[in-house]
């Protein structure tokens, strides 16, 4: 016999010799985990490809928003400041475009996922219309 399956041997042994009792009583164990997760918040635009502009309505496609930020987040519209009559339809909602040039679209007071149908009214001047922008923004 090598000497290695001696010492196998010997092993299953000690452990066959373990009392019962010793295995049957309760054990409790407590662990105790904490996480940090960083905030992440990202808004995406997902164009409506073909749609065009329907009686001063342009479609401007989906938008989706993700946000785990514990107290919340806005999405905020920039635009040109100053458009008479002009708003952004979000779903269903007709959203006045602010004068300065940032409209709210959403202010959230917890985390979210969510997705909009976006369409944008040019209003009286559409002329005026050189830019948009979409953001997302933590409420810390």
């Amino acid at each position: 016999m090598s000497p290695h399956r001696g010492i196998a041997a010997a092993a299953i042994v000690a452990i066959g010799a373990i009392p019962a009792s010793a295995t049957c009583g309760q054990v409790s164990t407590t662990i105790h985990l904490r996480a940090y997760v960083p905030i992440y918040c990202n808004i995406e635009m997902l164009p409506a490809l073909g749609i065009g502009q329907d009686e001063g309505v342009v479609n401007l496609g989906m938008s989706q928003e993700i946000c785990n930020a514990p107290r919340g987040y806005r999405v905020i519209l920039q635009h040109p400041a100053n458009m008479p009559g002009a708003a952004i339809i979000s779903d269903h909602d007709r959203i006045p475009l602010s004068d300065s040039g940032e409209t709210v679209l959403s202010n959230s007071d917890h985390p979210g996922i969510r997705l909009r149908q976006l369409a944008l009214d040019v209003g009286d001047d559409a002329a005026n219309l050189n830019h948009l922008g979409i953001r997302i923004e933590v409420k810390y």
